[in-house]
């Protein structure tokens, strides 16, 4: 069965053991929306095979993330923000100065150490973002995005997250076993679930909603349903239905393809399961060997194996029971505010259930140092 997962309250309750290790329990409750059958396989009347399946919108993220990075997105954000970085500093302080110049060198040097394999590009990604726009674009770790025993992919290149929502989609993957070229178009579906009859989200709605984001806007012309899809003998082609969330209270729904004044009907039933779960977690701080120093800025990253990856918010993380015996790998770069020198550190293949103290201490080196 598909399930389509929405978080709806987030609660939590800390304790400390010791002045020096917290712990703290964090309660999540979830309400899923469940489709069945995962898929509908029909034949249509005019000779196509289609594929109709409903899907967790925040999937496309990750494709979505790997068409910015292959096609340079992500690198052109940074090219500007560095070129922002490196203008005119005339107005700013000695301080203010000083920062600029770490920030800029710790990109750069970002950039060199992903190129020489020294850090996965997604690590390369989280850090700059985290330089660049604070401790917003960090986490702790108690997050539910963090919690995750799978990987989340920023969603800011998904065409289907509207106004900070996500959109109900459906992939349809239609096949052509004819020899002859057969058209579809976005007119041709409906969706019905109970008495509300809804029709999939055409090109004009995501070119009036995500104006300020061309990227989305790119994306969704390469993937919703266009006006007219032709599709020529022997052809298989995937593309996306969209329309406003789906009222999870309707018990059933059926996505209807309509044709010279005929009909193929996919049905699903609908569910809806509330859950919650507890998660118990420890405090670690992160730290270079040497200590603290306020005259270096320290930024880290933490990478579970095989779960997620992210920038962590300061020097603290937050630690699940789960994630405790999961190798990971932490990655940090730094910079002097005196003399704007970069050091990168990391720590590989280690567990947090083998660390003790609760500090994950690793070692600092200069960079480009002669």
């Amino acid at each position: 069965m598909f399930k389509y997962l929405v978080i709806l309250l987030a609660s939590l309750a800390a304790t400390s053991c010791s002045p020096k290790i917290t712990k703290k329990t964090v309660n999540y409750n979830y309400s899923n929306v469940v489709f069945s059958p995962a898929q509908v396989q029909k034949q249509t009347s005019n000779g196509l095979t289609i594929v109709i399946s409903p899907i967790d919108t925040k999937s496309l993220n990750y494709e979505t993330f790997e068409a910015a990075l292959s096609d340079g997105n992500y690198e052109r954000e940074f090219a500007f923000a560095l070129e922002k970085e490196e203008s005119n500093s005339d107005m700013l302080s000695r301080v203010e100065r000083d920062m600029k110049r770490g920030k800029v060198n710790c990109l750069s040097a970002i950039t060199d150490l992903v190129k020489k394999g020294e850090m996965p590009e997604n690590i390369g990604l989280y850090l700059k973002k985290r330089i660049l726009y604070g401790s917003d674009a960090g986490r702790d770790g108690s997050e539910v995005a963090s919690l995750s025993e799978s990987e989340n992919f920023d969603d800011e290149f998904n065409p289907f997250k509207v106004n900070e929502k996500y959109l109900s989609v459906f992939k349809v993957t239609s096949e052509n076993k004819s020899s002859e070229i057969v058209k579809i178009k976005i007119g041709d579906f409906q969706v019905v679930g109970g008495e509300e009859q809804l029709y999939p989200l055409k090109m004009i709605f995501f070119e009036e909603n995500l104006k300020p984001f061309p990227e989305k806007i790119k994306n969704a012309y390469r993937m919703n349903m266009p006006e007219d899809l032709v599709i020529t003998p022997n052809q298989k082609i995937t593309k996306y239905l969209a329309i406003p969330a789906i009222n999870p209270s309707s018990k059933e729904l059926k996505v209807q393809y309509i044709k010279d004044n005929k009909f193929t009907d996919f049905d699903f039933e609908v569910s809806s399961q509330s859950l919650s779960k507890s998660y118990e977690l420890e405090y670690y701080k992160l730290m270079s060997i040497y200590g603290e120093d306020s005259a270096i800025k320290y930024f880290y990253a933490v990478s579970y194996d095989g779960g997620v990856s992210f920038a962590v918010a300061d020097d603290k993380l937050y630690v699940s029971n789960e994630k405790k015996s999961k190798p990971t790998d932490v990655y940090g770069i730094a910079f002097s505010l005196s003399s704007g020198k970069v050091f990168f550190g990391k720590k590989l293949k280690f567990k947090f259930s083998e660390i003790v103290k609760n500090s994950i201490s690793f070692k600092f080196s200069e960079l480009n140092k002669k």
